[in-house]
Formats: C-alpha cells, sequence, structure tokens
C-alpha cells in the first residue's frame, strides 16, 4: 500500500512507515508489540479484526484507526460501522455495537466447511473479505518436559508436545495460542501439512522468548483451524515482526501483512474452528 502525501520520503520509506505503524497499532492479536518511532505523522488507516469461530465465547469484530507517529501505541476506536455476515446457505447475520469498536452477534457461530462474506460500511467507506471454516483439527493430547540449560541453571525451559491427527482429506492449517495461567504467551505459532498430511503429529514448541516456567503452572492450548488466507495473514505478520527486530543495519523494511481485506483496510477476516487442550506442570 503506497501513502500520498506532499512530503519527500522515498516509496520505501513510505512503505517502511506504513508497515511500523501497523505493528505498532495492532494490539488486539497475539503479538503486542510496542515500537518506539519518532517519525513524520502519516494518513490514519483503519484496522478490521473479525473472528468468526465454532465457540461463542471468540465471536467478534472490533474496528479501530490509527493515530500518527507521534503517539506509538495509540489508536481511537471506530463506531457506528453497520456489519452483516452471509454464508454460503444464504443466512445474514447483523452484527451490533456492543461498545465502542466491538461488535458482536450471539446468534452466529462458524459451521465448518462453510464459506462466509463480511462486509463492513464505516464512514462511508465499505470493506469486504471472505473466510473458509475449514473442518477441525482435535487435539489428541499433550506433553511436555520442563528442564534446566547449562548457560541458565534458575531458568527452566519447557518443550510442549501437542498431538493430533492431520486431516488427509482437505489442506490443514492452524494457529496455535498458548496461555500459561491464563496469560497469552505472545508468539505466532502456525502449522501446514504441506509435509505431512494425513499423518499422527507430535508437534513441539520450544522458543517462548522471555517465559519462565515453574510447578504448578497451568498451560492452555488452543488450536486453532484456519483457511490459507489467514495463515498466510499470520505468516506474513510474524515476518514483518521478525525483520522490524533485526536492528538498522542490513535489514530490509518490513512488508505490510497481506489481508484478504477490500479497500486498502488492514487487519483480517477469519472463519476458524478450534480444540484446545490444557496440563498442568508438575
Amino acid at each position: 500500500m503506497k501513502i500520498t502525501d506532499n512530503n519527500s520520503l522515498t516509496e520505501r520509506t513510505k512503505m517502511k512507515l506504513v508497515a511500523l505503524l501497523f505493528l505498532t497499532i495492532l494490539t488486539f492479536t497475539s503479538c503486542e508489540e510496542i515500537i518506539e518511532l519518532d517519525l513524520n505523522s502519516t494518513n490514519p488507516a483503519i484496522i478490521i479484526e473479525a473472528n468468526l469461530t465454532n465457540s461463542l465465547n471468540d465471536n467478534f469484530v472490533k474496528i479501530t484507526q490509527s493515530t500518527d507517529f507521534y503517539n506509538p501505541g495509540t489508536y481511537k476506536t471506530i463506531s457506528n460501522a453497520e456489519i452483516t455476515i452471509r454464508d454460503n446457505q444464504n443466512n445474514i447475520y447483523i452484527l451490533e455495537e456492543i461498545s465502542p469498536g466491538l461488535y458482536l452477534n450471539n446468534e452466529l457461530t462458524a459451521t465448518p466447511e462453510n464459506q462466509y462474506t463480511i462486509e463492513v460500511n464505516s464512514q462511508n467507506k465499505k470493506y469486504i473479505a471472505e473466510s473458509f471454516a475449514p473442518k477441525p483439527i482435535v487435539i489428541d493430547s499433550l506433553s511436555y518436559s520442563l528442564e534446566t540449560r547449562p548457560f541458565n541453571k534458575n531458568k527452566k525451559v519447557l518443550e510442549l508436545h501437542v498431538y493430533f491427527q492431520d486431516n488427509p482429506e482437505q489442506e490443514d492449517y492452524a494457529k496455535f495460542d498458548i496461555y500459561k495461567n491464563g496469560e497469552k504467551i505472545n508468539n505466532i505459532f502456525l502449522y501446514n501439512d504441506r509435509l505431512t498430511n494425513g499423518n499422527y503429529i507430535d508437534y513441539f514448541f520450544f522458543n517462548f522468548r522471555d517465559e519462565e516456567f515453574k510447578s504448578g503452572d497451568k498451560i492452555l492450548v488452543e488450536m486453532k483451524s484456519i483457511d490459507e488466507q489467514t495463515d498466510t495473514y499470520f505468516k506474513t505478520l510474524r515476518n514483518a515482526l521478525t525483520r522490524n527486530t533485526r536492528g538498522p543495519f542490513g535489514s530490509t523494511a518490513p512488508a505490510n501483512p497481506t489481508t484478504n481485506w477490500s479497500n486498502n483496510a488492514f487487519g483480517y477476516f477469519s472463519a476458524f474452528t478450534i480444540s484446545a487442550d490444557s496440563i498442568v506442570l508438575k
């Protein structure tokens, strides 16, 4: 996406500003990054995060608008939007605003293998996105090992294993959300079955950054079966965040995460199904 202004910024700098702005205000996803910036202000951008799942507690649409680089990490909510969701069975659902920028429909859940289209009308503009709700991948069980490392005997490192059967009749993509004692661990964990279609999988995690674990911690794993578009969005978001943390020397400007929204909106619309399991560390 290009920025239209009268400044003498190069195209590459403009793209970098947009990407960094988005990463700054993206506070509703699993990777809440605060990036301190001292740059020129730019035009605000609309961000729409829309989740439609097979669980009533996880369905929502959140609409915000970025501010500028003089206020990093700030955003404003967008009210009075008109939002409808249609499925391929010709059902139509209207979402109501229950708090500033937050929209719900308590009767709407995702049905596996249905296609959904969402339309958002806000501030005289229309934004449309589509998403397919896959058949869920079901978690079979969890296991773990909790060990110290020679270079830091005071910190225990968790290696978490998630066991599941990949669906052989479909291309599977999944996003894992992992919680420790009710708090989400801020990493983006993704899976696809490009090399493992139909296999029984032992999928393990060990890169938990600076998280510390101890006996008694409760670990909850949510495995979200997503479509390819949602996988692409979170993959490009993760890549952008990784590039941004490499520092200014030898790094390239991070690209904007790939969205499925029309009309240059940021964010994503995802219809997905959830399987969850938990384990207590001993």
